[in-house]
């Protein structure tokens, strides 16, 4: 059975391929931050969500295509502000 911490694995490793510039951060931020794990979760839900609807896009769904790949930038935002602040009070 599928846990939550096998999806949020899952977003990690996409995270991962779709920013690899933050690719380190994302591996030291993993093991050591539960909400970035829920962030990781997110994300992986939201990404299979958006491929579903890519794969099979039925009438009427446009504006929920558009709706989650909004919500897929915007955690990605997040996860790369949450890798920048992370690194910044790393050299302190």
């Amino acid at each position: 059975m599928d846990t939550p911490r096998d999806a949020a694995h899952r977003g990690l490793l996409k995270l991962m391929l779709r920013l690899p510039s933050q690719r380190g951060e994302l591996q030291l931020l993993w093991p050591n931050d539960a909400s970035f794990e829920a962030l990781c979760e997110a994300y992986e839900d939201a990404t299979v969500t958006l491929d579903r609807l890519l794969t099979s896009p039925r009438e009427g769904e446009d504006e929920l295509i558009d709706e989650y790949r909004i919500v897929c930038r915007a955690l990605e935002s997040d996860i790369i502000a949450r890798c920048r602040t992370r690194r910044a009070r790393s050299r302190l």
